[in-house]
């Protein structure tokens, strides 16, 4: 290492390495290399095709899994769980299970008109990383909106007013409930919940005759800036958010390093957020408690900054600000402490000058550590000059990312505490982006040549490539990350970093990007709980695990004469695999499988001791253990943004008036009579969007009327509804069967409200007639075709079926294809379902030339021009892409992501013009 020159009053100077430290005395120095809990954990970076979406749309994304230190592909997991959460209803609403190939999984979510409008997570973990908590789970809110036309959403939520009481520190809200508007389906109770953040509560609402508004009162405390309405009746959810008071603000105030002492100068790092919890500009000044000006400050357009201060203790001093209807905050800073010590990093051309100062003015001596992600990088030793020490700290000999600091005095005691970004640009993968012209037609093909290097070499990366309308996309996504700003910045520090794509656009936002290093780094990072036991292995694959006890034996056995068990299973599936394993001592088995993708294999599971005696043995199947689900509530009810709100509406009504089977036709329920047939919430919306079904089956003429060559639904409907069905076998001996209405040339089939996409149909021949509540066939639907898009990747481009149909399914599960096998359990002899890999998907790109059979004449309107999240530069560094506009016109942005083998990463973004002829 290279020592820079410090200042002559340094009496004693040692700078250890970790390597040389195996014999040192204090207790810093024999610290262990990596002392992080974390430190051993994964990073999980998201891509998604956006943030924003509607309930007929795609969500698209890819996972970059990588080691924490280096951000090279991870060794450790090989599955990836990536879940689509509802979090006021706290329950995971889809999922997906992926398989990583060299740090890489990629998928899809489909939504459809079933979910409920408003704020949702998408997270990702691995089974390895639930051994490191909640901050080593990837999580992004995003925003859904219905498919509906505008004039129709009325809410039944109205008439709100809020009181601030201020003797009992609460808000008082009154809020008016239209009975008439609650449900065209139903006329019961409902139950209006209300969250705000750090509480919650609910109100249950009983509609009273002749009275078609019904008033509620309640009481919220008066620092929560924000509630959350959400109206439940047994087939709608209205939400709404309420703003208690929009000059509400938090303003926090940071010493450098830690603490405010008497008679030294400090620099205070400062952070606002508004109610929304987001950052904005603000100017104010700090006075005393005399109200004596002290100085004045100003933010950054997210509403950091930082200020001089040379502190009194017997003063105490404030952040005042004024708003514009003039009302004045004051925000405490932290107390003046007598003595203590006070450090400053200067930012320089090569180095930052750390600068440290003692109150007390001693030559006692100073210990610095310098760490990184959890792994000590080195220390420094060396005395005070009456009370003055600096060093040089070269950026070179540090790594690329945050960096932590921690001065220790003469004790050994941390003192003070500092973050700051080593920024090394040429540790980048530079992504080079051309197309061969500015400006296109729509429908026009637009070549894409991408090359990566790094320190101007070609370099094989990874890479994923998104090409989409830019107004759509900016308007839509405000608050945006990429891998670069995600891997070396958000992945180390806890909170929200907003807008954290913003520090790395240009040198000047990178300097800024100190302010939030004082504010939010230097408290909140994320690897200072030390190393403790793994409660978790990583997942290698696709497995079975569990247990065998044996019922009759006295649970005061001995573990020397526990015994081991023989076990034998059967997986079903194209073709059927057996398998024989041995549990151990305690009867616990794993089967690894090999990888297949569906949704779920069925198995059956024997076992037997030495003796061959099956009677008393039990098998118990592991269930896989979701992580709790944990986020801030301020994030989920916040309203939206009127600039989301306002692009989304006018892309649904445009998509709607271009695509009328986006829109379902309605029916209120008083217009049909039919005896027996009970409305449950399951039916209703099927009912609401398609009017009654033709034929209605119920579970009991299922079991009446199944035989032995007739367990699969399938099958049952072939033989005793030949006149409305008809069933295509499709391959070979394991081929699978295919259900058509009569009289239809498509048959859509919804499982619980849910469409099945073409790539399961195989699997609906397989769901058991003991599985199935109802089933329920709608010959002639003329709103069949809203389930087009969500079927078929095609959509919208290929044209719908002209005469589709509907046959619906009802599963005791209630949770559509994934739940329409069941398991069951016995003693000994086991039917069970194994997990599989989710299908993946590619995103459906048209080809406008003169040989593709596409019809010209259907409307284009796809803002996601492009998605591709696998492609690899070879050795050369070099990817060639080509796909085509849509009809939109304006600039689309093409974003390219990558990273390599060894950790380098990079982002590049690219415009071009889209014109009509």
């Amino acid at each position: 290492m290279t020592f820079s020159s410090f200042i002559s009053g340094i009496v004693v100077f040692y700078v250890f390495l970790l390597a040389q430290n195996g014999h040192s005395q204090n207790p810093i120095e024999q610290e262990a290399m990596v002392f992080a809990n974390a430190a051993d954990a994964e990073k999980i970076y998201l891509q998604l095709s956006g943030t924003t979406f509607n309930t007929s749309e795609t969500i698209w994304f890819k996972a970059v899994v990588t080691d924490v230190l280096n951000h090279r592909p991870t060794i450790k997991s090989a599955v990836l769980h990536v879940e689509l959460i509802d979090p006021l209803d706290n329950r995971i609403v889809d999922k997906n299970l992926l398989k990583i190939n060299g740090g890489v999984a990629n998928g899809f979510f489909q939504l459809h008109s079933s979910y409920k409008e408003g704020n949702y997570i998408i997270r990702a973990y691995t089974e390895w990383n639930k051994n490191f908590g909640s901050d080593f789970i990837s999580s992004i809110p995003i925003a859904l909106y219905r498919v509906q036309k505008i004039e129709s959403k009325l809410n039944p939520i109205r008439d709100i007013f809020v009181r601030k009481d201020l003797n009992s520190n609460t808000f008082s809200l009154s809020s008016t409930i239209a009975v008439k508007e609650l449900d065209s389906l139903h006329i019961g109770d409902a139950m209006l919940y209300m969250h705000w953040n750090g509480g919650n509560d609910s109100i249950f609402i009983k509609p009273k005759r002749k009275k078609p508004n019904i008033n509620v009162q309640h009481r919220v405390p008066i620092d929560a800036p924000i509630v959350g309405y959400e109206l439940r009746t047994k087939n709608e959810v209205f939400t709404k958010s309420i703003v208690l008071d929009k000059e509400y603000g938090s303003l926090q105030f940071f010493p450098e390093g830690g603490a405010l002492v008497d008679d030294l100068q400090s620099v205070v790092g400062f952070k606002y957020l508004d109610y929304r919890g987001k950052g904005v500009e603000i100017e104010g000044r700090i006075e005393d408690e005399n109200n004596n000006k002290i100085t004045e400050f100003k933010s950054n357009i997210l509403g950091m900054g930082k200020v001089y201060i040379t502190p009194r203790e017997e003063h105490t001093y404030y952040g005042v600000l004024t708003t514009k209807s003039g009302n004045t905050f004051k925000y405490e800073l932290p107390k003046v402490k007598m003595s203590g010590t006070v450090i400053r990093l200067i930012p320089k051309v090569t180095n930052k000058e750390l600068r440290i100062w003692n109150k007390e003015k001693n030559s006692d001596s100073v210990f610095i550590k310098l760490f990184h992600r959890g792994k000590n990088l080195f220390f420094l030793k060396a005395r005070f000059r009456k009370g003055v020490f600096s060093y040089k700290i070269q950026h070179k000999v540090l790594p690329h990312g945050v960096i932590g600091l921690t001065v220790f005095d003469k004790n050994y005691r941390p003192i003070a505490e500092r973050h700051f970004f080593n920024n090394l640009k040429e540790e980048n993968l530079d992504i080079i982006v051309k197309t061969d012209k500015d400006s296109y037609l729509i429908r026009d093909s637009v070549p894409v040549s991408i090359s990566t290097q790094q320190k101007g070499r070609p370099i094989p990366a990874s890479i994923s490539v998104m090409a989409v309308d830019s107004s759509y996309f900016y308007d839509t996504n405000l608050s945006r990350k990429n891998i670069v700003s995600y891997l070396l910045l958000q992945s180390d520090i806890k909170g929200t970093v907003e807008n954290p794509s913003y520090y790395f656009e240009n040198d000047k936002n990178m300097s800024e990007l100190d302010y939030l290093m004082l504010t939010q780094g230097w408290s909140n990072y994320k690897y200072q709980e030390k190393k403790k036991p793994r409660l978790f292995d990583s997942e290698k694959g696709l497995k079975i695990e569990g247990t065998v006890v044996d019922i009759l034996s006295k649970q005061s056995e001995s573990s020397l004469t526990k015994k081991k068990y023989e076990l034998n299973m059967l997986l079903m599936g194209e073709t059927n695999e057996s398998y024989t394993l041995e549990t151990d001592s305690t009867g616990f088995f794993t089967f690894m499988l090999e990888d297949s993708y569906g949704v779920g294999r069925k198995f059956v599971m024997q076992s037997s001791d030495a003796s061959n005696k099956k009677g008393n043995l039990k098998i118990n199947i592991k269930e896989y253990e979701v992580p709790e689900i944990v986020y801030d509530t301020e994030k989920v009810i916040v309203p939206v943004d009127s600039i989301i709100e306002k692009k989304m509406a006018q892309k649904i009504q445009e998509d709607i008036r271009l695509d009328p089977y986006l829109l379902p036709s309605t029916i209120a329920l008083n217009e049909v009579v039919v005896s027996d047939y009970k409305l449950t919430p399951e039916r209703a919306e099927m009912v609401e969007l398609h009017g009654m079904p033709d034929v209605v089956i119920d579970n009991q003429e299922l079991i009446k009327k199944q035989k032995k060559w007739t367990n699969n639904l399938l099958r049952w409907l072939l033989f005793n509804y030949p006149k409305e069905i008809r069933v295509k076998r499709f391959g070979s001996a394991v081929g699978f069967e295919l259900a058509y209405v009569h009289g239809a040339d498509w048959t859509y089939v919804v499982i619980d409200g849910i469409p099945v996409h073409e790539r399961d149909y195989h699997l609906i021949g397989n769901i058991p007639v003991r599985a199935v509540k109802s089933v329920e066939i709608f010959p002639s639907a003329g709103t069949a075709n809203k389930y087009h898009g969500q079927v078929f990747d095609c959509a919208p481009i290929c044209p719908p079926p002209p005469f589709p149909a509907i046959l619906a399914i009802y599963t005791y599960s209630g949770k559509g294809l994934y739940g329409a096998f069941p398991k069951i359990n016995r003693t000994n002899l086991i039917n069970h379902k194994a997990s599989q890999y989710t299908p993946v998907r590619e995103y459906y790109t048209p080809k406008y030339n003169e040989s593709s059979k596409i019809d010209w004449s259907v409307p284009d309107r796809r803002a996601l021009l492009y998605w591709k999240p696998n492609i690899v530069t070879e050795k050369d560094g070099i990817a060639k892409i080509t796909f085509f506009n849509s009809d939109l016109t304006g600039k689309v942005i093409l974003i390219v992501e990558g990273f390599t083998s060894n950790g380098k990463i990079g982002y590049s973004e690219l415009f071009y013009k889209v014109d009509t002829p």
